[in-house]
């Protein structure tokens, strides 16, 4: 499959109002400018952006889930231009961060990332486990948003692997929490993944 169709997710870093930090105020610039590059498929800008980012996040005092934001957007960039091997060299040591330190959310999204490098390298079956795995992640904390991105992932995998019904089923359910999500952007994409799923298949 071409991973375009997949949704890639991008974490970003939350700057405190209450405290004003130097250090944040730049990475949150950063990352905006990292976003930019992607945006404009100025692959190697966004990867020299993001690697500025995590420079600055292993000098910042012990925030173990902001350099696994960090490695997880450098991934990014390496699954937008189909470099699966390098993202999951990128993305498994995020994981395990992010295990550690307890931020579930994070994980989900860098869980369902590893899932979409392990579909682009062709082991679909893997890839299919690890959604599931973020998916129920995702349902523990009420994610609405969370749950349906990864249920449409989960169906474009079934529908290239001969599982129309079970597709359509993730996607009905999607639709379903992107709506309660009060998500219209989401509800637009998974509409049109509903209405092109012949084209989803290998």
């Amino acid at each position: 499959m071409s991973e375009e169709n997949v949704i890639i997710e991008e974490t970003e870093n939350i700057v405190e109002q209450e405290a004003p930090d130097p250090r944040a105020a730049q990475v949150e610039a950063l990352n905006k400018q990292a976003r930019e590059h992607l945006a404009a498929n100025a692959w190697e800008a966004a990867l020299e952006t993001y690697r500025q980012v995590l420079t600055l996040q292993e000098e910042a005092s012990g925030d173990i889930s902001s350099k696994a934001e960090a490695l997880n957007n450098i991934a990014s960039v390496y699954l937008a231009r189909k470099e699966w091997t390098l993202a999951l060299e990128t993305l498994e040591p995020a994981r395990q961060m992010l295990r550690e330190s307890g931020d579930q959310e994070a994980e989900a999204t860098t869980l369902n990332n590893i899932a979409s490098a392990y579909n682009g390298l062709g082991d679909w079956a893997k890839a299919a486990e690890i959604y599931e795995t973020a998916l129920d992640i995702r349902e523990a904390q009420n994610d609405f948003e969370g749950q349906a991105k990864t249920l449409r992932n989960l169906a474009i995998i079934h529908v290239q692997h001969s599982n129309p019904v079970k597709a359509k089923s993730y996607l009905n359910k999607a639709m379903q929490l992107a709506k309660k999500a009060n998500s219209r952007e989401l509800v637009g994409i998974i509409r049109t993944t509903i209405s092109q799923l012949p084209k989803f298949r290998r």
